[in-house]
């Protein structure tokens, strides 16, 4: 018989598999009997704190929903880490006992990294990426290489954004600040079984600060950078009375942008906003706990403008070579460089947005001795409201094209003389968002072998959508005013089960029946692109209503976990997601050829995974490791087709097959007394498996008609099978250090985070021109506090290596196409550009914190 050997460390057991990780981790930890429990200060800064009342899980008992410390694993002397608590399946539990992967970013990490914004989570969370569009509203959210490709709202995003149990409608709502945080949580892989239909991807799961234990306490923080950047925010939080607490959170933040505006002086491709949220708790008898939780943001992002690093060096002209309109000319003051800041925009672009809501949570504790002794039964009511306004200045310069093109008019004639319109090409877009939820959600107790839950949902989400762009008459500005309308009912039952049928085996099951209903309309106003034949007359005014659509559908996930001991386990999972039917939301929808492609049919996607989760040396250490793979079916994009009647337009449409897989490993450790570190590390291989008429980048060579694609017989087009998912690269790292001292009665503390990432796809047809190389920045800085932590200020050096690296538009062209003067206009000057990121060039910080 085979005898199995472990290894004591304490009073903890360890598998051989364990003890040689937890060895190999902490090799040159000190000796036990040196160690010594730390400090509030000394604690590990990358973890969260558990709180009893995160909006994903009601609390135990109706009480104060007040940040705990977790129990430590033993009673001993030495350095720990926090217990990292997560809300995945929408109850409170430790991370190494939920049999998935997931990544945590704490309140003192978001501090310590100085996050403030959605985007800035890449930093710290490897498997999450965003792809920036052309707009800001057009960005989306990728989980393990997979988000939307398409900058159409009828298209909703594959990784969800819950914030304090209320989902965000649309993607665009998170590019704001993250206000008042306590914890991020980076939920991998499918998540439709527990937070809904567009979560098929992922999720992330946001909860904001809970409510102080003790009398009401405030906290004031300022932060300034180099490159003026400015934050200001204060909270008070606390008890007023025993059965009633509060909290309240205000911050303004700016920062005036990257690039220089020339034009008029400004700057361009920052953001900025003024956030207010306020909670209220009240404990009343009868085991009765109601809080209400309001929030309201009004901010603006000026970002996703391309600069210019590379032209052509010879002389060229804009439209119809006209000799007003030279490069020289159109770019004066501009050296195209990967050093250049500067620009030329009559235009603003930007997204402004004002963000409202808030959340109605009743909580009743079952008393002891009914049928449903000590479970909850939780409702929460909630609104949230945006009303958003994206703009761009359309042609990437200062040059007034209309001066100088000819009227054509609305029987699509155009003339030979300049129009003389004295009138800039933009788009100017708004968006007005209402979204409604009620939630039932019953949470049985946390002990005993057999733990579950089940919940009612029910959600109303109202779209309308205005855009205008170009200048009526003006047919190279590829003119459309439309508005467009979308209802989405959601009526959902889910539930899920924990079951450890013997003490070392557990099997986790989930199911969620979802009902969905959608209604679209969509309006031309008038319309005329810039591609249509000669003396084609513009689109005149037509209304069309979509029938109604309603569709059913069941996504479940099953996991098993086998306990190496208390505080490790191997699991086995498998997760089914759905993204419901799209609509056409964009200007596209302006020929009625496409409204026979709709609705688009949603996006399936299975997933499985298998993992190793540890909490290992008594709180010392904790690994996480996961290898996935998930194949999704029907994935929804656009591309341009021709009709039968010889016009074409972007239609909706679904790739056949998309695939992720790969493995992840998050590793954190109280090294010494002193030291802590962390370290994320994932390979992804995102990639298309079926598209047999995938898109052509301008000129590629082995693109072909032969056979002709069904629904479009003149576009070329190429097997799209084994190209690489935009924006997912191949291997993407970060690594955390802190060491902490004390200096005389102040207590330091100095940190450097680093984070690195291979090259990427900057567009899913392939294009060369748009690949982003690899990077590696490097971030550091230093704290110091008083001993009682009642002050602190922190300084810290961003991008310490000044590595210049841009967030998107690699390769994009700045402006209209050029062409070398006495050419045709096919024969175009090369320009590149790209959109530096926020930290693209070194700049210093400094942040003060005071509490009272």
């Amino acid at each position: 018989m085979e005898t199995k050997t472990t290894k004591r460390v304490g009073q903890l057991r360890l598998s051989p598999m364990a003890s040689a990780v937890a060895t190999a981790i902490l090799g040159m930890s000190l000796p036990a009997h040196t160690q010594q429990a730390p400090s509030p200060a000394t604690a590990q800064p990358s973890v969260a704190k558990p709180s009893t009342a995160a909006p994903s899980a009601p609390p135990p008992k109706p009480v104060s929903s007040t940040a705990q410390p977790a129990s430590s694993a033993s009673s001993s002397d030495q350095p720990q880490l926090e217990r990292i608590v997560v809300s995945a399946n929408r109850r409170i539990e430790k991370l190494e006992d939920v049999p998935q992967s997931i990544s945590v970013v704490g309140k003192e990490e978001i501090e310590r990294n100085n996050i403030r914004e959605f985007e800035d989570l890449t930093m710290l969370a490897p498997a999450l990426t965003i792809s920036t569009g052309t707009q800001v509203g057009t960005n989306s959210i990728n989980m393990r290489g997979i988000g939307s490709v398409s900058n159409n709202l009828g298209i909703e995003g594959d990784v969800a954004v819950i914030v304090d149990d209320l989902p965000f409608a649309q993607p665009q709502q998170a590019f704001k600040d993250l206000h008042d945080i306590e914890r991020v949580e980076v939920l991998k892989g499918p998540q439709s079984t527990l937070f809904g239909k567009s979560a098929i991807a992922g999720a992330v799961v946001v909860t904001t600060a809970p409510i102080g234990a003790g009398p009401m306490r405030g906290k004031v923080s300022t932060y300034f950078t180099s490159d003026r950047e400015y934050r200001v925010a204060t909270t008070a939080s606390g008890r007023l009375s025993d059965t009633v607490g509060i909290r309240v959170a205000i911050s303004k933040t700016d920062f005036r942008g990257l690039l220089h505006n020339l034009t008029n002086d400004s700057y361009t491709n920052g953001s900025g906003g003024t956030n207010f949220s306020g909670k209220i708790e009240w404990s009343l008898p009868n085991d009765l706990n109601v809080s209400f939780a309001g929030f309201y943001s009004d901010s603006k992002s000026t970002g996703n403008t391309s600069v210019l690093t590379y032209i052509d060096p010879r002389e060229g002209s804009l439209i119809r070579n006209n000799p007003n309109l030279t490069n020289t000319i159109i770019f004066r003051g501009i050296t195209p460089s990967l050093q250049n800041k500067d620009v030329r925009l009559d235009d603003e672009s930007s997204l402004t947005q004002k963000d409202w809501g808030g959340a109605l949570r009743i909580n009743y504790l079952f008393p002891s001795g009914s049928p449903l002794a000590n479970h909850n039964l939780t409702s929460i009511t909630g609104f949230n409201g945006n009303d958003a306004n994206d703009k761009r200045d359309n042609d990437g310069h200062d040059a007034v094209i209309a001066l100088y093109t000819p009227l054509t008019n609305a029987a699509g004639v155009t003339g030979t003389a300049a129009s003389g319109i004295n009138q800039t090409a933009k788009i100017n877009g708004t968006s007005y968002i209402k979204t409604i939820t009620q939630e039932l959600r019953l949470v049985s107790p946390d002990a005993g072998n057999f733990r579950y839950l089940a919940g009612l949902w029910y959600s109303n989400t109202a779209l309308d959508r205005y855009y205008l762009r170009g200048i009526f008459g003006i047919k190279p500005t590829n003119y459309t005013n439309y508005e467009t309308t979308s209802d989405i009912r959601n009526v959902a039952f889910y539930a899920n089960s924990t079951w450890e049928f013997t003490p070392r085996h557990t099997l986790t099951l989930g199911g969620r029946l979802n009902q969905e209903t959608n209604q679209y309309s969509f309006t031309t106003i008038s319309a005329l692109a810039s591609t249509a034949p000669a003396n084609t007359p513009y689109t005149p005014y037509y209304a069309y209503t979509a029938p109604k659509n309603e569709a059913r559908a069941f996504t479940g996930k099953a996991a098993y976990a086998y306990k190496i001991d208390a505080d490790s386990m191997v699991y086995a999972s498998y997760a089914t997601g759905r993204k419901g039917v799209a609509f056409d939301m964009t200007s596209g929808a302006n020929n009625r050829n496409v409204f026979a492609f709709m609705p688009l049919a949603a996006e399936t996607a299975r997933s499985s995974e298998v993992g190793w989760k540890a909490n290992l040396l008594e709180n010392r250490a904790t690994v996480n490791v996961a290898v996935f793979h998930t194949n999704f079916k029907d994935y929804q994009a656009s591309s341009t087709q021709t009709f039968s009647d010889g016009s074409s337009a972007s239609v909706l449409f679904g790739i056949g097959g998309v695939q992720t897989r790969g493995g992840e490993i998050d590793i954190r450790a109280q090294a010494t007394k002193n030291l802590t570190f962390s370290t994320s590390f994932a390979y992804t291989r995102a990639r298309v498996t079926d598209w047999r008429y995938g898109a052509c980048f301008g000129g590629r060579t082995d693109c072909g008609t032969n056979p002709p694609n069904p629904a479009n017989p003149t576009a070329a087009y190429v097997n799209g099978a084994n190209f690489v998912m935009p924006n997912a690269p191949r291997h993407n790292a970060t690594l955390g250090v802190e060491y902490t001292d004390r200096l005389g009665s102040l207590r330091a503390a100095y940190f450097l985070q680093a984070r690195t990432r291979s090259d990427v796809q900057g567009n899913i047809n392939q294009d060369p021109v748009q690949r982003r190389p690899g990077v590696t920045v490097v971030d550091a800085g230093f704290s110091l506090a008083s001993s009682n932590n009642k002050y602190k200020a922190a300084f810290g050096i961003k991008n310490l290596f000044d590595t210049q690296y841009s967030s998107g538009g690699q390769g994009g062209v700045v402006g209209t196409l050029f062409a070398p003067t006495g050419a045709a206009s096919s024969a175009n000057i090369v320009q590149q550009g790209w959109k530096p990121a926020r930290d693209a060039f070194r700049y210093y910080s400094v942040r003060f914190d005071v509490s009272f």
